[in-house]
């Protein structure tokens, strides 16, 4: 790669920085689960009260064979009829979401090493990535991909649509690893997963320095707000682990107190919630999941972007902050347009234990800006000249690494990956002073019914809470067989945890 040579934009950017122009003191970030852009906001294009035709979004002409290699069996097409609940939670491993990018069947049997297609040789970037397999990958299921080829109308999600629309929204932002949670959030947190393949790591096992550590190396101060029991999804990062107290982890209703008070650190992170706690039902959450995680309600985590967002903007510190709402993955679910394949670097040399050398990004997902600096309207599409540090650099989740770097003035190496990753900061240099026209207020979203309640109680626990049931079995070190075989649902899971969360050893 060539870097791009844009002496006097770098220059003036630079010299911005330096002089300590960039409006923004406080940046809080909060990271959804598992959506792809086309699922929340692809239907966006088709306008309307909650539509912007210009973005790169859906026809309703798009589909997928039901198998690529049959053709005759038929297809499914693109539909607009997503649930508030998803039927199941589709599959988003790195191995189901190459096979759901490249059309192709995953195998660990490598026999040469010369073939392009990356199901097969799991480092090639040559393979043609159509976008063709997200039906064949749910064949795991009965409903036959058509959970996988839903999406959700704009009007069924007016708060993140309205935020697209009233500030900046992009259409060209991925996510840094094909694969699931936790390699994603480590992107974010790191720009880099370590090596790893999925969500396997074990407390403290990340010992990478994560931007939280540089901030606070540079005088600067960040909390980490979580809600319920999302603490499993930061504390393998070692940093962390070793922090881990109320004053830098507080609960998320601190946040809301601290927004009021103008006492938010310099950098925020929210963690939304993955499960029921019955002991928050008069919060602002109604003690229920809102990470829309599959299978989890959408409406709720509306309620949460909701709530942040009314919290800063109607906050003293509102004139001074920048807002950024993203996902950390796709979750299994369509999305038509093909991850960058060339010239993204693998971020410090590893690859996962499959062969993957990480030079392929991710699913397109969500992207949100929001700020009074923010032009209303502004849509981001691929990164312009002076946005690209490389000439094939992309927006992507280290872009929120090298971004914020560049807002509070700070020169750090983290990886190759947010050396190279496009940055933002500029569409906040665009005006001389704040907008006044920014929403005081979002749309109403209906509180929870006890129906909806008790069904979402009643859900069956998904894998990765499975697996957070054995983790915690596991760190307690009992003998005991039978630890966690009886926590089926989210009310299980909550009693689970209340009984025995005091005892898990970080």
């Amino acid at each position: 790669m060539t870097k791009i040579n844009f002496v006097i934009v770098a220059t003036l950017l630079a010299s911005l920085a330096l002089c300590n122009q960039y409006p923004i003191k406080n940046v809080v970030v909060l990271m959804m689960e598992n959506r792809s852009y086309d699922h929340m906001l692809g239907w966006m294009k088709q306008g309307g009260e909650y539509g912007n035709p210009e973005v790169n979004g859906l026809t309703g002409n798009e589909c997928n064979y039901k198998d690529p290699f049959l053709p005759f069996l038929g297809k499914v097409c693109i539909s607009p009829d997503a649930p508030d609940n998803s039927l199941y939670d589709p599959s988003h491993s790195h191995e189901s979401t190459t096979e759901r990018i490249f059309g192709c069947k995953y195998s660990l049997n490598i026999k040469d090493k010369n073939i392009k297609n990356p199901c097969v040789n799991h480092a090639s970037s040559e393979g043609d990535a159509n976008m063709g397999g997200f039906v064949m990958a749910a064949r795991q299921n009965k409903e036959n991909g058509l959970q996988e080829m839903s999406a959700q109308l704009s009007s069924n999600v007016p708060i993140i649509t309205t935020l697209a629309n009233e500030y900046a929204q992009f259409d060209h932002y991925f996510c840094s690893y094909p694969g699931p949670t936790n390699p994603n959030r480590l992107f974010v947190h790191c720009g880099t997963c370590d090596g790893c393949l999925g969500n396997e790591q074990k407390a403290g096992q990340i010992k990478n320095k994560t931007l939280q550590e540089v901030l606070a190396n540079n005088n600067l101060t960040w909390r980490y707000y979580y809600e319920n029991d999302a603490d499993d999804w930061f504390l393998y990062i070692n940093y962390f682990n070793q922090n881990f107290n109320e004053t830098l982890f507080p609960p998320m209703e601190q946040f809301y107190t601290d927004a009021a008070n103008g006492n938010l650190p310099n950098y925020t992170f929210i963690n939304p919630s993955e499960s029921i706690n019955p002991n928050y039902n008069n919060t602002k959450s109604f003690g229920l999941m809102n990470d829309q995680h599959p299978n989890h309600s959408v409406r709720e985590g509306e309620r949460l972007m909701k709530n942040v967002y009314e919290a800063l903007r109607n906050g003293p510190l509102w004139n001074q902050t920048l807002f950024i709402i993203t996902y950390d993955e796709h979750g299994g679910f369509y999305d038509h347009v093909s991850p960058p394949q060339n010239g993204v670097p693998n971020p410090d040399g590893k690859k996962n234990r499959n062969g993957f050398d990480f030079t392929r990004l991710g699913i397109r997902v969500p992207m949100l800006l929001i700020s009074p600096w923010i032009e209303k309207g502004t849509l981001v599409k691929e990164p312009a000249p002076h946005q690209k540090p490389f000439e094939t650099s992309q927006f992507e989740h280290s872009s929120i690494i090298s971004s914020v770097l560049k807002i509070f003035g700070i020169d750090e190496y983290f990886s190759k990956r947010t050396e190279w990753a496009a940055t933002f900061d500029d569409l906040l240099l665009k005006r001389t002073e704040p907008r006044t026209d920014c929403p005081t207020e979002l749309a109403y979203i209906p509180p929870p019914t006890q129906q909806d309640i008790e069904r979402l109680y009643n859900l069956p626990l998904k894998d990765r809470l499975v697996q957070k049931v054995q983790k915690i079995c596991r760190q307690l070190r009992r003998n005991d067989e039978n630890c966690g075989k009886n926590v089926k649902t989210y009310q299980d899971l909550n009693h689970f945890l209340t009984h025995e969360i005091q005892q898990y050893d970080y």
